[in-house]
Order: structure tokens, then C-alpha cells, then sequence
């Protein structure tokens, strides 16, 4: 939904806006661009900026998450179907963004530029995309973040190789403790609102 919001600028603050060369558009846009910068750069406001993007981003996000599950229809681990110069090439994508690092001659772990906007990103996929499960939560938190980090460059089949990739390795054991809290969660409200539940211990 879209909002209005009146500013009163004095004609000194309005004809710096207006002068705002490297921020392209209208007035108007460049007031958006300014807040969304500003929200980048600034730490404690840093979730509210993924949250407009997750927002934003819903059809594109959703539609390479149908993407990935159709490479799980022929196999629980798609990772198995690759050759070693598919597993290099999107190996040397996600380096050359600063999603992962090496560790080793054949082995690597993901960086804090991906993991930290990642887990922000988990969290709040919960709660916009509510009626995903945990590992189509996580797949979505993938997309966004590589789509970020690339600055918007990976295509759409990078983009699910890549979340293929990450989450097979690494991001799926989240959505594994957090589908085990979920459940765990469950169980206890469901003994607690159970007929002999009194909290009463027996011999």
C-alpha cells in the first residue's frame, strides 16, 4: 500500500534535493532513494531495508523457489546430478561475490557478507512469507541475499544453482532447527492444552 507523506523543506533543503545529481529521479524519488540509502548505511536500521526488498521482491523470489523445487522432483539432492564443472563454475560465482571463501584445495564455508544479511533475511521470510515451510523459507532467504550480493547480476538460473548450492551445504541446517523448534514448540502446547495435563506429578 502506498503512502503519502507531506515535508515541509526550507528553500535552502529543497534546493540541495534538488541538486542531488547522482540520485537519479524526481523529487520524490530521490527522497525514496535517500531513505533506502540511509537505511543501508545505517546498522539498527539495516532489517527495515531487507524488509521493503523481501517485499518488493515477492514474484521474483517465488518464482525461482518453483524453480529449485522442480530440480528436487527427480532427485532428493540435486547436487548429485552435477558434474564437476557445473559444482566449479558456480563455485567461482558465489567467490567472486563474497558468499564463500576457500578452506582448502576442495572445500569452502560461507562468509560473514552472506551469513549475517542471510539470517536477517530468515527471520523476517518468517513472517512474510508465513505459509512457506522452513526449507522454502530458507530457499527464499537464499535468492534474496545472492540477488543482493550480486548487486542484481545473477540470473535467474544462477540464482537457483546457486541457492541450490548454499542450502544443500550449509543454510538447510537452519531450516532443520527451526522446523525441530517448531515442532518441539507444538508438542508442548499440545500436552499443556491435553484433558490429563494438570501439571501434577504421580507415583
Amino acid at each position: 500500500m502506498v503512502k503519502w507523506v507531506v515535508v515541509e523543506l526550507s528553500d535552502r533543503e529543497y534546493q540541495i534535493l534538488e541538486n542531488l545529481d547522482d540520485v537519479e529521479g524526481d523529487s520524490s524519488q530521490k527522497l525514496r532513494t535517500l531513505l533506502r540509502d540511509h537505511l543501508f548505511a545505517t546498522p539498527r536500521f539495516h532489517k527495515d531495508y531487507h524488509i521493503i526488498h523481501l517485499e518488493e521482491k515477492k514474484e521474483l523470489l517465488l518464482g525461482i523457489l518453483e524453480s529449485i523445487w522442480k530440480e528436487y522432483e527427480s532427485s532428493t539432492s540435486p547436487l548429485e546430478k552435477w558434474d564437476e564443472d557445473k559444482m566449479k563454475s558456480v563455485r567461482d560465482e558465489l567467490t567472486e561475490i563474497n558468499a564463500i571463501r576457500p578452506v582448502g584445495p576442495f572445500s569452502f564455508t560461507i562468509t560473514g557478507f552472506l551469513k549475517k544479511p542471510w539470517l536477517s533475511a530468515y527471520y523476517h521470510v518468517n513472517n512474510i512469507f508465513e505459509d512457506l515451510d522452513e526449507f522454502s523459507q530458507a530457499c527464499i532467504a537464499s535468492i534474496y541475499v545472492l540477488n543482493f550480493l550480486s548487486k542484481g547480476t545473477f540470473e535467474s538460473g544462477l540464482l537457483k544453482n546457486s541457492t541450490i548450492l548454499l542450502n544443500e551445504l550449509f543454510m538447510f541446517s537452519y531450516a532443520v532447527a527451526r522446523k525441530k523448534a517448531h515442532e518441539t514448540q507444538e508438542s508442548f502446547k499440545s500436552r499443556r492444552s491435553s484433558p490429563g495435563s494438570d501439571n501434577q506429578l504421580t507415583a
